[in-house]
Order: structure tokens, then C-alpha cells, then sequence
């Protein structure tokens, strides 16, 4: 058994071996392929990582998450929106979710009154009377409660859509702050940016 290891172990070392004399150090550490020409580049370059790394977590820390404002907007047409700072397309949606919802129970309950009386009707134009004023409510019952549904359906997928816009704002307003301040103050020292 140990000599079945010992000869695996024999083999992984030479392939090792036999990668290692392939291994270029010069090709590997050539600072002009990444666009550095001496050592003040290399040390630019490293700071303006540093500084775009900075901004990077204040981004992580102020960015939202589609997926979270698609579920707010699953609880309550237009939360999604809010969260993302789209108040008036968050009002909008809202505001149409109510009415539509509203107008469907509005009209269903005028159906089942029409259907109540049509249910205890004996006379037979009484029972086609109400049965007639029960088709056009429940109609629009179910055209209202249909459109509410499509525009919810939007609004879920819509909020996840406006939360990207909002990321996408958020970082550019970030970059945009980063490159007015000409003065930073940190607690290395005081840097001027020209």
C-alpha cells in the first residue's frame, strides 16, 4: 500500500518538476504589459486600485438588491419602487393597483347582490331581470381584477428593472463625488488632487 502512494507522490513531483522549467519569472513579472513603465507608475496604479476599491464597498453598502425589491413589490404593489427612490412611478402604480382592485370588488359585490335577488326570484321576469344585471357586473369584475393583476405582474418585474437604474445612479453619483473632492483628508494625511 505505501509503495502505491509513494509512487503517486514520485509522479506528482515530476509533473511539477516538468511545469516549473515551463514557468517563465521574466514573462511572469514584465511590468510594461500591464501598462507600467517604471516604479512611480506601478505605484499610481496601486493607489488608484486602493481608492476604487474605497468606493467599491461604499457602493456594496448603499446598493440594493433587485431580488429584495421584487418581494417588496410582491407584498404591496409599488414598495419596490419606493425602496429604489422612483417615488411618482411607485405612486402611480399604486395608486392604479387600488383602483383597479377597488372597481373589480366594487363590481363583483353589485354581481352577487343581482345574483342574491336572482337566487330568491319566483316570477320568471324577475329571474331574467336579475340574471341579466348579474352578467355585465361579474364581466367587469373580472376585467378589473385581470388588469390589476397584469399590473402588479409588471410592477414586480418593473421594480427589479428600476432598482438596476437606481445601482447604476448610485455608482455614477459615487464616481462623481469621488472626482470633485480636490482636497481628501484621511487619517494618513492630507492628499490635493490636481
Amino acid at each position: 500500500m505505501k509503495l502505491k502512494y509513494r509512487f503517486v507522490f514520485i509522479i506528482f513531483l515530476l509533473f511539477n518538476l516538468l511545469h516549473s522549467l515551463e514557468f517563465d519569472i521574466k514573462k511572469f513579472s514584465e511590468p510594461t504589459k500591464y501598462g507600467w513603465h517604471d516604479f512611480e507608475d506601478q505605484r499610481k496604479h496601486r493607489k488608484e486600485l486602493l481608492e476604487k476599491q474605497k468606493l467599491l464597498q461604499i457602493y456594496e453598502l448603499k446598493r440594493q438588491d433587485p431580488t429584495k425589491n421584487m418581494l417588496k413589490s410582491i407584498i404591496a404593489p409599488g414598495w419596490g419602487h419606493f425602496s429604489a427612490k422612483y417615488y411618482t412611478k411607485g405612486q402611480i402604480l399604486l395608486t392604479s393597483e387600488v383602483i383597479l382592485m377597488g372597481a373589480s370588488f366594487y363590481y363583483y359585490n353589485i354581481a352577487m347582490d343581482n345574483y342574491d335577488k336572482y337566487k330568491k326570484a319566483t316570477y320568471i321576469l324577475d329571474i331574467n331581470h336579475y340574471y341579466n344585471n348579474v352578467k355585465t357586473p361579474y364581466t367587469l369584475s373580472v376585467a378589473f381584477f385581470s388588469l390589476g393583476t397584469v399590473v402588479w405582474i409588471y410592477t414586480i418585474f418593473d421594480s427589479a428593472v428600476v432598482t438596476r437604474y437606481y445601482n447604476e445612479k448610485l455608482w455614477n453619483e459615487i464616481i462623481k463625488d469621488y472626482n470633485k473632492k480636490k482636497v481628501i483628508f484621511s487619517p494618513t494625511g492630507i492628499t490635493l488632487r490636481f
